[in-house]
């Protein structure tokens, strides 16, 4: 259904602006006149122009966690404040800058209006909304208490957000350094080797070996880069149409779970995210049976995911949750412990939560103590690269002195 912008007063003679869903132009000024809103200038909107491209370049409905918990935590805010929840998103709405956010949120709005709950109207947008995030707009619609689950759900995407940049961020330096001491090595063998050793050529003089193994590589770089190239792009092809398998997409994401330092970084991070999100939910008031089944679908690996299914179906036949997840052998000691705590003392959320803020804290420690071994380990790789071809052209210009004082 196109959206038509509006420029409108009310019966208050307050200036209005905002967007409207309707069929035509026609129809859209007595909509907005049914609701005491007299329509002083309308167009339709850019969303309808735009639609199209804002799909193919960011996917229908989509919405990143960053602006997710933006928009969670603005309207928390109105909220809390005692805004009316329409009032509320039509605030939201005005206020974003956001083509496609503006229109699911007018959709959103619309759909309240029309008096449909407020999480069946989130539920239009899956790919927006997350399941635990309707889940927990459900209950507390259900208990009365919006505010307070919509603070809950804000902390928590803000958390998992913070948790993204962490790793992130991390991981950036390392990375860049690496691409850079990258670029300048090929640059010494491809630019600076073949003219230094053109020059002693020239001179009629026997290259070293080290020199002699330098110029090969070099050789290789100048005349075979396109190898390279077909070999990377193939590679990277083959390990993703392999993860796409069954029996591929089991290995990698064990391979993940194992590897040295990686596996352990790897499970603090998806069991912080797991302890949190189940959390969240039961904390809001979602069964646990149910909070088992969202937090499966937040990791993306089939081992950890089989384990929650495992849990839930033994939690269904009445067995407790810390003795079903440490039968997997998958999560950390520590986690089943304290889950266990709080069964017996009835504050099983609170030690979820306690539980996934010491994970997450681990997760930043585990990081800084990673960062702090690949950047010295990095530089003596690299340093020693660098070192060995400078030696190379070194050689061979030890030699040609020797010619020219001979």
């Amino acid at each position: 259904m196109p959206v038509f912008e509006y420029n409108a007063i009310s019966t208050t003679g307050k200036k209005l602006k905002g967007n409207v869903d309707a069929e035509n132009i026609r129809i859209a000024r007595q909509k907005l006149k049914s609701q005491g809103i007299y329509v002083t200038d309308i167009k339709e909107g850019l969303e309808n122009n735009v639609s199209k491209k804002v799909e193919i370049n960011f996917g229908k409905d989509k919405i990143s966690l960053k602006d997710l918990s933006i928009i969670t935590s603005q309207l928390t805010t109105l909220i809390i404040a005692g805004l009316p929840l329409v009032n509320a998103l039509q605030a939201l709405t005005e206020q974003t800058e956001s083509r496609n956010i503006k229109r699911i949120l007018t959709d959103v709005r619309e759909s309240v209006e029309e008096g449909n709950a407020f999480h069946k109207s989130l539920a239009n947008f899956p790919k927006a909304f997350p399941k635990l995030y309707v889940n927990m707009i459900e209950s507390g619609e259900a208990s009365g208490k919006l505010d307070s689950i919509l603070e809950n759900l804000s902390k928590y995407l803000e958390g998992q957000l913070a948790l993204r940049r962490q790793v992130t961020s991390s991981l950036f330096y390392p990375t860049l350094m690496f691409a850079f001491c990258t670029l300048v090595v090929i640059g010494l063998l491809a630019f600076v080797v073949p003219s230094i050793v053109e020059i002693f050529e020239k001179q009629g003089g026997t290259l070293p070996l080290p020199t002699r193994i330098v110029v090969g590589i070099s050789d290789i770089i100048i005349h075979y880069w396109w190898v390279f190239i077909i070999g990377i792009v193939g590679i990277f092809t083959s390990i993703k149409k392999y993860a796409q398998t069954e029996k591929g997409k089991f290995n990698i994401d064990l391979l993940l779970i194992k590897l040295p330092l990686i596996g352990k970084l790897y499970t603090k991070v998806a069991t912080a995210r797991i302890a949190s999100t189940i959390g969240t939910l039961f904390s809001g008031g979602v069964q646990l049976l149910s909070c088992l089944d969202i937090g499966k679908n937040i990791v993306n690996n089939v081992h950890f995911r089989s384990s929650l299914e495992q849990a839930r179906d033994g939690v269904e036949k009445g067995k407790s949750l810390s003795s079903e997840l440490s039968k997997s052998g998958l999560f950390p000691p520590l986690l089943s412990h304290m889950i266990a705590v709080g069964e017996k003392s009835g504050q099983l959320e609170q030690m979820l939560t306690r539980a996934a803020k010491a994970y997450e804290d681990e997760v930043k420690n585990t990081l800084a103590a990673i960062t702090s071994l690949i950047e010295p380990l990095m530089i003596i790789g690299l340093g020693g690269i660098v070192f060995s071809i400078v030696i190379s052209i070194l050689m061979p210009m030890v030699g040609m002195i020797d010619l020219i004082q001979g």
